[in-house]
């Protein structure tokens, strides 16, 4: 089974998500996209624990073996799902969110840190409701207890916009460099991959269809 993570401030009717989903629907392949933060105020209350628990509840409520699809914030997500969960057999991670903790708290000023943890929440910009909401200081603290690049043995296709600007290619370059079986393609795209989407699904599919088992999985 198939299964797509969004990411961060996104859900699994996305664009990219949708785009994917009906790229390799001709293969047969029907991603289960899993909606990491539901609820009404699942977003605000969500942390990388409670995101994780949700993927690792789906694969354990369905056969293996089991292809993880993430994206930023889902990327890392499912790399640290296939850290921990056999049943994972491959990964494909779109602009994947490694050292999440590290740099978010590069980005934020010692002041602006302060006054979440103090506030208890701060305002973002949530992509998939296109309005602001609010994330709980639960999600950044939390962050910091999951590695930042996740110990992966199993194949997988990292796909990276070289002018992305939100995750270093670094970063990516960084975790492909360190896992055995992984293999970096970078796009001339931004963090978003938009542009790119008709070359990340050719490749998404010819990754699946040399899976030992066949395609789909």
């Amino acid at each position: 089974m198939v299964f797509y993570l969004h990411g961060f401030a996104s859900g699994p009717g996305s664009t990219k998500a949708t785009a994917i989903a009906a790229g390799l629907a001709p293969d047969g392949i029907v991603p289960v996209r899993l909606d990491l933060t539901p609820g009404p105020e699942g977003f605000e209350r969500s942390t990388p624990s409670s995101m994780l628990a949700i993927v690792e509840e789906a694969l354990h409520s369905a056969p293996g073996p089991h292809v993880v699809i993430g994206s930023s914030l889902g990327g890392w997500l499912a790399a640290l799902a296939a850290s921990r969960n056999p049943s994972v057999a491959r990964l494909v991670l779109l602009a994947p969110a490694f050292r999440l903790h590290e740099r978010w708290r590069a980005r934020l000023a010692p002041a602006d840190l302060a006054r979440w943890e103090q506030e208890g929440s701060v305002e973002v910009h949530h992509h998939a409701e296109n309005r602001p909401r609010r994330i709980g200081w639960a999600f950044f603290a939390d962050a910091e207890n999951w590695p930042p690049f996740p110990v992966v043995h199993v194949p997988a296709l990292c796909i990276a916009g070289g002018r992305d600007d939100t995750v270093p290619l670094e970063d990516v370059r960084a975790w492909v460099d360190r896992t055995p079986g992984a293999q970096l393609v970078v796009v001339d795209d931004g963090h978003e991959l938009t542009g790119a989407l008709p070359r990340i699904v050719e490749l998404t599919r010819a990754f699946l269809d040399d899976a030992p088992s066949g395609r789909p999985l």
